[in-house]
């Protein structure tokens, strides 16, 4: 979706239901899921 194709109306406030407010998209669908954390493990030698 492009930028000027968002939902947002620049009311980000999330309700009890989960959902926002605004535009009534959940958390994940504003924000996306995170990324999975990174071991700390270092680039390999």
């Amino acid at each position: 979706m492009d930028e000027d194709e968002s939902l947002c109306i620049g009311i980000c406030i999330i309700g009890e239901d989960g959902r926002c407010e605004g535009c009534g998209r959940t958390e994940d669908e504003i924000y996306g899921t995170p990324a999975p954390a990174e071991t700390g493990a270092g680039p390999a030698e």
